[in-house]
């Protein structure tokens, strides 16, 4: 099954809310996995009052001892959260950005097929995205990376000064989800980042696609973060209806095989 990867440039967060409302509403058949790979460290852990342990530190290290193509390594690590009576499985980061950097280091080194080769459904959530980012890898072999932003024109210019690095890096769908309090309609968005990517960058204009932006959900948002609970009807809210319809208009994108390993020259850049 395919790799999702959630990252933001600067200003808006949201990676880890969306990864996880992305795991929650994808089809149970794809037997889907939140896997948190934010360098800074995990929030779920405190959001959702979680045990320390198991984390992605020991899925690092049940990594080195076990083949991820025969052997399901994130069975004895990963834990459910349950929302109302939906079952969300998750492999939490420490809160510590050592110790998830240093897990990072081992899950994308050449050869580990951990969070690229897994039977299910891998949604990373990789926090606020640099040219560094230990999670460069990730998203070199994602079928799809999602970058969160406002459109703001801020947050709009640092997204600019990053889209030749990430265009040069994803080989998957790169596509641009618009977080509410915008200023600027996603058509205008769209045209702007078209017009740059052929004009400064001399590439396909249609290389980065455009959507959202998403609803302004408070409720929705409560319930991910773990301060509200959920509802008999909590599928239903704007937020989660909103990223149910771009996981069906990612359907295509998201039906071929994961790369089975991530390239050399990304690990080591």
């Amino acid at each position: 099954m395919p790799l999702i990867a959630t990252i933001y440039c600067k200003g808006t967060g949201g990676s880890t809310t969306t990864a996880l409302a992305l795991a929650a509403i994808a089809p149970p058949a794809w037997r889907p996995v939140l896997v948190e790979c934010d360098p800074a460290g995990g929030d779920l852990m405190r959001r959702h009052r979680l045990a320390p342990a198991p984390s992605l530190v020991d899925l690092a290290a049940a990594s080195r001892t076990r083949h991820a193509d025969t052997i399901e390594v994130f069975t004895a690590v990963e834990r459910q959260l349950r929302l109302r009576h939906h079952p969300v499985d998750l492999v939490v980061a420490p809160p510590s950005g050592a110790q998830t950097r240093a897990a990072l280091g081992e899950l994308t080194r050449p050869g580990n097929t951990t969070l690229t080769h897994a039977e299910r459904l891998v949604v990373a959530d990789c926090g606020r995205w640099d040219p560094g980012s230990p999670v460069r890898p990730l998203l070199a072999a994602a079928n799809v990376v999602l970058v969160l932003t406002r459109s703001r024109v801020e947050e709009l210019t640092h997204l600019r000064e990053h889209l030749a690095d990430l265009l040069d890096l994803v080989s998957g769908r790169l596509v641009v989800l618009l977080a509410p309090g915008g200023t600027y309609p996603p058509g205008e968005v769209a045209d702007a980042i078209a017009e740059y990517l052929a004009g400064e960058l001399a590439a396909d204009p249609a290389a980065v696609r455009v959507t959202g932006p998403l609803p302004a959900d408070r409720r929705a948002a409560g319930i991910l973060a773990g301060d509200l609970l959920p509802g008999r009807r909590w599928r239903r809210l704007p937020l989660l209806v909103s990223l149910s319809r771009l996981l069906e208009d990612l359907a295509p994108a998201l039906t071929g095989p994961v790369s089975a390993q991530v390239p050399d020259r990304e690990v080591l850049r």
